[in-house]
């Protein structure tokens, strides 16, 4: 009984060590300013005419006033919405394809390893490292987003969630706009895991940091491509960016619960899959050499 907290503590503190590790790189801190800045950027374009025309033109279509529903969480939605994704995917594969890959190429995991750690737990560790730095990363684009739209639209008024791709067009009162905007906040930090998935798988190998961080990134933006052309229309199940995009849902009216199990059983299962292999590639890695 007592081996239990023993091995717990022993885990929270290498868990601890990598969280730090990962803090004291400056790439880290790259992805939060950069969305601080875009976020700023995106509420000043919206000051403009034409954006400003666009939304309230759509927010009469449904049957809104623009001057409630164009508020605070109206603008965190927009935000998460065209960003996330693009600019979202660039941020995790540069940590994700660098926690691992990195540490290899400077010779750190031959001293780690040199201690009584296995190497699956250590990349467990890492894993879970980078997995929560994703949703954290997406915590805070979405409450700095709805924080920003404070400080210009004020509290109160409702949400416009637009989603041409996934065809939801809904309007909601403040105080479900508000779990509406939560729950969207956290489906869409879920989602954003595969891609530190992606990108740490290819960290397992043999590969220059760089390299696993362009990799992951091509095949999330060619995935993405495929799906926004439709030339796989026949094979979509086969693209990751078509269950990513079921955060989303959680603004439909109802929530087709469904599929949005169906979709992150799916990225469950991805993301268990390529952590798998990579562990299982790493282990039959010669860190000697």
């Amino acid at each position: 009984m007592v081996l239990l907290p023993n091995f717990m503590t022993l885990l929270l503190s290498q868990w601890r060590a990598e969280w730090l590790k990962l803090l004291a790189r400056k790439r880290t801190y790259i992805g939060f300013a950069a969305f601080l800045l875009l976020e700023a950027v995106i509420l000043v374009v919206f000051q403009f005419e034409a954006p400003e025309k666009l939304y309230r033109r759509l927010i009469v279509q449904q049957g809104g006033a623009f001057e409630e529903y164009f508020s605070a969480l109206t603008l965190g939605f927009i935000v998460q919405a065209i960003s996330v994704g693009l600019l979202g995917s660039i941020y995790l594969a540069l940590v994700s394809g660098d926690i691992v890959a990195k540490e290899s190429e400077d010779g750190n995991l031959r001293l780690l390893l040199a201690r009584p750690i296995s190497r699956l737990r250590l990349l467990a560790l890492k894993y879970a490292t980078c997995s929560c730095y994703a949703f954290l990363l997406v915590q805070f684009i979405a409450w700095t987003a709805f924080l920003l739209g404070l400080a210009m639209r004020g509290w109160g008024g409702g949400l416009f969630a637009f989603s041409p791709e996934l065809k939801i067009a809904e309007l909601w009162s403040w105080e479900l706009g508000l779990q509406r905007y939560a729950l969207g906040a956290v489906f869409l930090g879920f989602s954003m895991i595969t891609v530190s998935s992606v990108a740490f798988f290819l960290s397992c190998f043999k590969i220059k940091p760089a390299a696993a961080t362009i990799t992951a990134l091509s095949y999330i933006l060619i995935d993405s491509i495929l799906l926004r052309s439709n030339l796989m229309k026949s094979y979509e199940f086969l693209l990751v960016s078509q269950y990513m995009e079921i955060w989303g849902r959680a603004y439909a009216d109802p929530i087709p619960w469904a599929l949005v199990t169906r979709s992150y059983s799916v990225l469950i299962a991805v993301n268990f899959s390529l952590f798998t292999l990579g562990a299982a590639w790493f282990q039959s890695r010669d860190l000697k050499s």
